[in-house]
Order: structure tokens, then sequence, then C-alpha cells
């Protein structure tokens, strides 16, 4: 998720081929050949928090000679350093982390100090896409937002803040002195638009770019129930490779009209993978195992998370190029036909 845009959704979309999942031969491991692995995720309550142990129960349900052990951990920030500080955890630790704060990392940018080593991608659970809405009838895009109050998530939420700036400088050239960005929180964000104190805000969900499914963000669930008659603005896919041109991780994706029946038309967006990864010293065939764990378990993931739903084969890989993919899952993903 670090090339451009086109060239990155091609790089796997065109890999994807129309067949089914190919089965695996699941069998039964013996205890002594059990291996087991560490997952950190992010703080407890939070929807990767919830994925990170629906992944451990599967494990221990599964029998396929992996048993992963979930633990929280404070974020995403916190996974990628401290597996740069504690080198011993790269062989046998999977990380909670996504295409732009991997991006943020391997840049040095803010919130990170320095530049890390790059790690590889085990599969997507999430896909997270996010835009703007305004309650302004005379807001009709993005142009019109010059001179506006804008509400977004806090300055270190990559899908909420970050990546929504980013679009809004370097996609469309706006400047500090253009529109007034108010880092103020995902729910006080659409609290600010509602109780006019805002102009437009950030709102958004999940999705799975391959069937087209969409499932809103709590925040963003309250706001459409509001009861008044939202506009939501689309970034446009030239701003989105504009922004991803000037150093921020994310693919091109599109809303579908419908989603929610204030979108009534299609939107051009972004979308930012929310993955597991592992450092490239993590082991291939440990690595292969947790992948096959997950292609052949995948319709389970629902029944822990909502979001669990969104989940397919080919959204575990949406985004990214091959090289990016962790060998061992590599192998589990060309044995199931996603990749040739």
């Amino acid at each position: 998720m670090h090339k451009s845009a086109n060239a990155k959704v091609r790089g796997i979309t065109a890999a994807v081929f129309a067949c089914g999942l190919l089965s695996f031969g699941a069998g039964a491991a013996s205890a002594q050949d059990q291996t087991d692995i560490s997952l950190i995720s992010a703080p407890f309550g939070t929807g990767s928090y919830v994925m990170g142990s629906a992944l451990e129960e599967i494990s221990k349900k599964n029998g396929n000679g992996v048993r992963i052990t979930h633990t929280e951990s404070p974020g995403f920030v916190f996974n990628i350093k401290k597996l740069d500080a504690e080198p011993d955890l790269k062989a046998s630790t999977i990380v909670g982390s996504g295409g732009g704060v991997l991006g943020l990392a391997e840049a040095g940018d803010t919130p990170f100090d320095k530049a890390y080593e790059p790690l590889k991608l085990i599969a997507n659970y999430n896909l997270n896409s996010s835009w703007l809405a305004t309650l302004d009838p005379d807001i009709k895009t993005i142009e019109d937002l010059k001179g506006k109050k804008i509400a977004v998530g806090r300055r270190a939420q990559i899908n909420w803040a970050i990546q929504p700036v980013a679009i809004l400088k370097d996609g469309y050239g706006f400047t500090d002195d253009d529109i007034d960005i108010e880092y103020v929180g995902t729910q006080e964000a659409v609290n600010a638009l509602l109780d006019g104190t805002a102009d437009a805000a950030v709102v958004g969900g999940y999705i799975d770019p391959v069937s087209d499914r969409v499932m809103m963000s709590p925040q963003t669930i309250e706001f459409l129930a509001s009861g008044r008659k939202p506009h939501h603005l689309q970034w446009g896919a030239e701003q989105v490779a504009k922004a991803r041109d000037a150093g921020i991780s994310m693919a091109n994706a599109t809303i579908p009209a419908g989603a929610d029946p204030s979108i009534t038309e299609p939107m051009e967006g972004f979308a930012d993978s929310v993955a597991w990864m592992v450092a490239p010293e993590f082991p291939d065939e440990e690595a292969y195992q947790v992948t096959k764990l997950i292609l052949e378990n995948i319709d389970q993931f629902g029944e822990y998370q909502a979001t669990g739903k969104l989940m397919s084969p080919e959204g575990m890989i949406y985004g990214w190029d091959v090289e990016d993919i962790h060998p061992g899952a590599l192998r589990a993903y060309r044995e199931a036909g996603l990749i040739k």
C-alpha cells in the first residue's frame, strides 16, 4: 500500500481469480506439533481487540498446528515500536497494524521518531474509509469548504484525521489559512456538526470493496439517525492519488450508492487496511498456517464482530502489492487461487 494508487490496486486485483477459494486439507496436528504465536492488537473494547480475540478462539478450535494467544496493546504505533525495541519477538509475534500507520513508520513521520523496518502482511481484517459530511445545503463539494470549519478525529488517528487532512491539503491544496481544521475526536466531530459549531465533519465506516458491502461506524450511525439531511462530499480519485503521492499510504476505493439512503451516488474515496502483520523474520511455515487458518474460517469472524461479516478472501489482500505480503502468507494465497 505504498505505491501509486492504481498500480497498487492493479497489482493485487489483477491477480484475483474469479474462481472460488480452494479447499485446504486441515488435518489434525498432534500436541507436540503445536506452535504458539502471540498477537498484540489494540486497546480493550476496540474492534481490533475483538477481532484479535476472535482469531485466538478460532485458532484454539481449529487444531491446524498453530495456537494464537492474544493480548491488548495501546495501539498500532506502540506495536510497531515494540517489535523494533524487542527483536526477539519478531519470530513469534503478530501485530495489529495497517497501510496508513505502516507508511508513516517507514517514513519516520509523526507520531514516529525514526524510520522503522517495513512489516509484512498476513491479512487485512477490516478496510476503513472516511469522508466528510455537511448539513449546509450550500456546501456541495470539497472546494466549497474554503473558509469553513472542519471537525475531524484526534491528531494521531490515521483514518479519521491524518488521511482526510492529507487529502484536503495535498489533494486539494488547502492551506491552514484556507480552512479551520479542528482535531476533536470522531464522536466529538459529528456532535460539532449537529450542534452547528462545525460546517463539516468526518464520518465513515468499514467496507468490503469486492462485494461493495459497507458498515457505518457507531458515531456515523448515530449521526445518520439524527433526522437531519446530510450531504456527503466525495474526495475524488485524483485527489486521493495526489495525497498518496505526497506520502500518505491509502488505496482508491468507491463507496457505493445506497450504502446509506442519504448516499445517492457512488463516491470516489479511499480505503486503508486494518491488518494483521508480522516482521520479515516471522517463519514462513507459521505465516502460511495462520493465513490458511483465516482463509478456512473466514465466515466465523462475523460471529464475534459485526465488521467480521465484511471479510472476504479477496479483501484480505486488497490494496497491497505481492512484495508487501509475507512469503508464507503468499503461499497460502496462491494455493487458494487468489494470486497467480
